[in-house]
């Protein structure tokens, strides 16, 4: 909660949430009385620079998180780009397959083709 000081004639700051704060007049200050108030502007002076550090802190590691975002986000790139030719790859690897599949099936029917026109003829050879 913030508290803003007034000065009332009776030696103590009233505080605005009505509680009240003794004064001290300082040496320091030309004797100046030093209120809570003057306390709490040191803080918020406080306050504001740790603010400010956090701040400065967070835009760091933005900045640094954006930088390691943007290496990942290249790296992904490239890994898509080698999957990518990886299935092109695998598309014509199954391809070929399904080809050599189809010539072997083929020479399979040639070689049972000639094996049935070798019996054809011995049987007629042996007759």
């Amino acid at each position: 909660m913030k508290h803003r000081s007034v000065r009332v004639p009776t030696g103590s700051s009233r505080i605005l949430d009505g509680s009240t704060s003794p004064q001290v007049a300082s040496g320091l200050t030309g004797g100046r009385i030093i209120s809570s108030s003057d306390h709490t502007a040191d803080r918020n002076v406080y306050d504001l620079e740790r603010l400010e550090r956090v701040v400065a802190s967070l835009v760091e590691g933005h900045r640094l998180l954006r930088r390691e975002n943007a290496a990942l986000q290249v790296e992904i790139d490239a890994k898509n780009r080698h999957a990518h030719r990886l299935d092109g790859k695998l598309l014509e690897a199954n391809q070929r397959r399904q080809d050599i599949g189809k010539r072997i099936d083929e020479l399979i029917a040639q070689i049972d083709q000639l094996g049935a026109q070798l019996d054809s003829q011995a049987e007629s050879l042996g007759e």
